[in-house]
């Protein structure tokens, strides 16, 4: 008996409404099988509201594990595009199904992979379908600088003190939000607060939660004083400010020195953090200059009168924060932001196609909005996709580094000391729950 695996896949509700929608991409496959093949098992794996420029796909993860177990003879599916759209995720497919001795096979395309001609014809097919989502995308950019122009805001959701309006921006109705923005502008153009104390304020005053490492990111962002900037677009006129040119730009100079200032100010990695497990108290950081002007740090319990050098600290806590560090370089580069994203957007996603269904939308608006949605989400699942995150040592990472890691992620540490010689001690990290 020939055991097959079907793969069908199905990314918007475009192609659901115009012949790509999977029962029709399932019968495709049974009827082709049923004539080529008589004694034959048929195993379909069915992949929604996913992108082909990435192979990061649950379905498409698991066809390929079973394929590693030798569990199939073929693998058929109902035309390039629905497999891949990517030329270089092609060819990787081609190469893992061509040393599993797997047969692949492209039902509308006719296409022979056993082949050097098939495989040539293979690729080229790839080309035009790679072409064809890089004309989209390039249409999309197109479509929203020029909504940009126009004014309109063709994004996802909507700045923080303002309300999408007919595709528009305009001052939010919760004047809770506005009085948010007007705070943070002038808390930091005063220079009142650190950002951490404004996280703070903010969920107790305002009963509003926000990180305080997007502060910096709000306080830049020129759309407060009604001015909006995409790639090379700029719309000076685009919306109603909601704060002055002068607050704005104290406010950015402040943000720009305090940056300076972090890069300078990285002495205490472990500031107001080490207790001591004995008297439970935090110890006190201590710095000393030795021979030749060399500064040296350490923390000191003044109830038990331990005293701890903080590279010997760092050395203790190295093997307890790889992890921490693996963390560190995914939120560098926005892992945990971009994946909170994905499920904004495709909230949104469901949100609309309920709406569609009801009646509330007509279906250009529709279209547009999904597909603007669908490209955001595409191009954050690639971006994921192409993350190459290295465990690194935490000694590895320079003092600034190692100062944010630990502020970021650790909530103490706890100091054990169990002899005389200062590396006679130990070191347990508790790690921020949240991060756990």
């Amino acid at each position: 008996m020939i055991k097959i695996f079907g793969y069908v896949r199905e990314s918007t509700m475009q192609q659901a409404i115009f012949g790509y929608n999977i029962e029709e991409q399932k019968r495709v496959i049974e009827d082709y099988c049923k004539y080529h093949y008589k004694d034959y098992e048929l195993d379909v794996f069915v992949e929604k509201g996913k992108s082909a420029t990435t192979l990061n796909r649950p379905e498409l993860k698991n066809l390929l594990e079973k394929v590693k177990k030798a569990k199939a003879d073929k693998v058929v599916f109902h035309s390039l595009d629905r497999l891949t759209r990517d030329v270089k995720d092609l060819y990787t497919l081609i190469e893992f199904f061509n040393k599993s001795n797997i047969e692949l096979v492209s039902v509308v395309e006719s296409l022979d992979l056993s082949t050097a001609i098939g495989r040539s014809h293979v690729f080229n097919s790839g080309v035009y379908a790679q072409l064809e989502s890089e004309r989209t995308s390039e249409r999309t950019i197109r479509a929203l600088k020029q909504g940009v122009l126009e004014g309109k805001y063709p994004f996802a959701g909507s700045p923080l003190g303002y309300d999408k309006v007919d595709k528009r921006l305009q001052p939010s109705e919760d004047k809770n939000q506005i009085e948010i923005v007007n705070f943070l502008f002038n808390s930091v153009a005063d220079n009142k607060y650190s950002y951490r104390e404004l996280e703070d304020i903010l969920k107790k005053k305002f009963n509003f939660l926000m990180d305080w490492e997007t502060i910096p990111d709000l306080i830049s962002n020129t759309i407060y004083i009604g001015i909006k900037r995409y790639r090379e677009v700029v719309n000076e006129s685009y919306c109603k400010p909601l704060i002055s040119l002068d607050l704005f730009e104290r406010a950015n100079r402040n943000v720009n020195v305090r940056k300076r200032r972090g890069n300078k100010r990285n002495t205490y990695v472990f500031k107001d953090l080490v207790y001591c497990s004995e008297c439970n108290k935090r110890l006190v950081q201590r710095s000393a200059t030795g021979r030749g002007g060399k500064k040296y740090v350490y923390y000191k319990c003044e109830c038990c009168g331990v005293w701890i050098p903080q590279n010997s600290i760092i050395d203790k806590c190295d093997s307890s924060l790889y992890e921490v560090c693996q963390k560190f370089q995914l939120d560098e580069k926005n892992y945990y932001t971009m994946n909170e994203e994905l499920v904004v957007l495709r909230n949104k996603q469901k949100q609309l196609v309920k709406k569609h269904k009801e009646h509330k939308i007509n279906s250009d608006d529709f279209f547009d909005i999904y597909e603007s949605y669908q490209e955001e989400i595409e191009l954050l699942e690639k971006q994921l996709s192409d993350l190459n995150v290295k465990t690194i040592s935490f000694k590895n990472y320079s003092p600034l580094n190692q100062k944010e890691i630990i502020g970021k992620y650790v909530d103490s540490v706890f100091i054990s000391k169990k002899g005389t010689r200062k590396n006679d001690f130990k070191a347990i990290v508790n790690i921020n729950q949240r991060y756990v």
